[in-house]
């Protein structure tokens, strides 16, 4: 009997393994499934709960909080709750020294997943750099972008900082974890989130000698997030494209990293609609007697603004002089995540155009799978920004359309994941520059004159590399088979050097807390005076007061509103200083203006 421990960011990544962690109990393995947070908003708790009633070999919880012993960790009950979908997750409270490494590995991980985005490969992704560097305390972005801008300097602060990853202890609460779940087989998803804490799993199974495989969970995980920082046994992915992504951006050895396909999209080569195309059409309120082309929506980082663009394109399609595509119904499916901007959009104010599901269905209900593969099946094209939705398209064997546009190009042309969808690399969707151009292209399908050969290629290469009729959820489940079966890999003990290097940088770790307050610098250097004013000060009223316990409450409680006080008015006076700089750029950038406005005249 072979027990693995599965630890996952939140329960919305059951999605990406239910039908894995079925194949695994099915083999003869106990799983126990570990969320680090909790996440209920699209009802991902369902699934747990009926993964769990379906075999006692799946378990699910809580990991535990760092600096939690795994004596409170059980006295918790989060093993009781596992069977109920995993409820009780924690909460991230830490003290002392652990809190001071975590800080700094924290601070180590995001400045490394930050650095990243500079590199040439990603001199389009604009939008991925920022939102790196929002993670990033302020004082550190302008030492990133100092030396990011030389390869030689973007190397040195990259080994720097694997360096000073390579110091930092594993967590205590994590060994105690491991140590009491005993696995045979450890896997982490997703493990590339920026500044993510799952390092610490990676890096205790080595120091326990239990083998460790990172699985890639979507399309855009090793190009769109963070790095692989401490790299595991083994790296499962989909395809050979992730596989060069895995050795060629994140240093992976290429024995280590297994091919599996998307298991996730297995339900959909065998799904079968549930009801006639007319009786759905009926039911979301098309016309059956016309083509529909269906519009799936994108995430809110690809399109957070999505709705006035399908507006656009909607009046586009029905001012076209092509027939077909101007009397073509549309239906539109919003991204569940990503559905509420849709509230506002009117679809009666268009000819055969309907949304479905409805804003505010549940995306977990047992009948949203099927209305799902409906809309796609009796669909005959579709379209989107930059989905996981298109590559489900091309299961099903719809032809798939993307339309560049300004507004979304941080989310087409930079990110790295778009180009397996452009058709122009060899990918799936036909891309088109203009309304126009899409209009054209659309037509040709509408009149019946396309095949999707390009669809059925890009499924056998990116979806199921080892065969369309081999399930990719057999193929993940013999990967994991193979490696349980795997000697133990040898318990890595910390290098001389390592342990040399940990006292000095203990001093890091200690200032990589207080930064990460995210503070201005002067107020660090007026903290020491003020923390002593405030101690003389308290030591005389305790002295004054000493007799009375009640006043040795209101000396504390005191001594509360002041350091409150002191806190509010830094911030206070930082947000003035602010407000000021940008007044004072205003003002001599409209002087600039004006002085050149005078200039001008004086010439003419």
């Amino acid at each position: 009997m072979n027990r693995i421990l599965f630890v996952m960011l939140h329960p919305g990544f059951l999605r990406y393994y239910d039908s894995a962690l079925q194949a695994l109990a099915a083999a003869g393995h106990d799983v126990h499934v570990a969320f680090e947070t909790d996440r209920t908003k699209l009802g991902e708790h369902a699934i747990a709960t009926r993964l769990a009633a379906a075999s006692p070999r799946l378990t699910f919880g809580a990991t535990p909080e760092r600096g939690e012993s795994v004596r409170d960790f059980l006295a918790r009950g989060d093993r009781e709750a596992t069977r109920s979908g995993g409820r009780g997750v924690s909460s991230w409270s830490r003290e002392g020294r652990e809190e001071s490494w975590d800080s700094l590995g924290t601070t180590v991980r995001l400045l490394l997943d930050y650095l990243r985005f500079f590199d040439p490969v990603f001199t389009r992704a604009s939008a991925l750099r920022a939102r790196a560097e929002k993670r990033v305390p302020r004082i550190y972005r302008g030492l990133i972008a100092w030396a990011a801008g030389t390869r030689a300097g973007r190397r040195i602060l990259a080994a720097a900082l694997q360096a000073a990853e390579a110091v930092i202890p594993p967590n205590r609460a994590i060994e105690e974890f491991l140590r009491e779940q005993r696995p045979d087989l450890l896997l982490v998803t997703p493990l590339i989130e920026l500044g993510s804490q799952q390092v610490d799993y990676v890096k205790c199974a080595r120091r326990r000698g239990i083998r460790s495989a990172l699985c890639v969970a979507s399309w855009d995980n090793l190009t769109s997030k963070g790095l692989i920082r401490v790299v595991p046994d083994h790296v499962l992915v989909w395809n050979e494209a992730q596989k060069r992504e895995a050795v060629e951006m994140h240093g992976v050895a290429p024995a280590q990293v297994i091919t599996t396909g998307a298991h996730l999209f297995d339900r959909w080569f065998a799904a079968r609609p549930q009801r006639s195309r007319e009786a759905f059409c009926r039911a979301v309120g098309l016309d059956p007697a016309r083509p529909y082309v269906l519009y799936v929506g994108s995430s809110v980082f690809i399109a957070p603004d999505e709705v006035p663009f399908v507006e656009r394109w909607l009046v586009a399609l029905r001012a076209s002089a092509i027939p077909e595509v101007a009397s073509s119904g549309v239906l539109i499916r919003p991204h569940p995540a990503n559905a509420r901007q849709w509230r506002a959009f009117d679809a009666g104010a268009f000819r055969d155009v309907a949304i479905w599901p409805p804003v505010g269905a549940d995306p977990s209900a047992p009948e949203s799978s099927s209305d799902y593969f409906e809309s796609l099946y009796y669909s005959s094209a579709v379209v989107g920004i930059n989905t996981s939705a298109q590559l489900e398209a091309a299961i099903v064997g719809r032809p798939v359309f993307t339309i560049r546009a300004p507004e979304f190009a941080h989310a087409q042309e930079g990110t790295l994941h778009f180009q397996h969808l452009a058709a122009a690399r060899g990918g799936l969707a036909r891309v088109a520059s203009n309304f126009d151009e899409h209009g054209l292209q659309l037509a040709e399908v509408l009149r019946g004159g396309v095949t999707d050969g390009a669809g059925r290629d890009f499924v056998q290469s990116f979806i199921r590399p080892h065969g369309l009729d081999v399930e990719s959820t057999t193929v993940f489940r013999q990967a994991i088979d193979d490696l349980v079966r795997l000697a133990r890999p040898v318990q890595q003990r910390p290098s001389w050097w390592t342990l040399a290097c940990r006292p000095p940088a203990f001093v890091l770790a200690r200032l990589a807390r207080a930064l990460a307050q995210d503070r201005p610098l002067w107020t660090f250097a007026t903290t020491p005076l003020l923390s002593g004013g405030v101690a003389l000060w308290g030591a005389g009223f305790r002295a004054q007061e000493a007799a009375s316990e009640y006043a040795g409450k209101t000396g504390k409680r005191v001594r509360r509103q002041v350091w409150r006080a002191w806190y509010e008015s830094t911030r206070q006076i930082e947000k003035t200083l602010r407000r000021t700089r940008k007044k004072v750029v205003a003002r001599v950038r409209g002087a600039g203006a004006a002085a050149k406005r005078v200039a001008r005249r004086s010439v003419c």
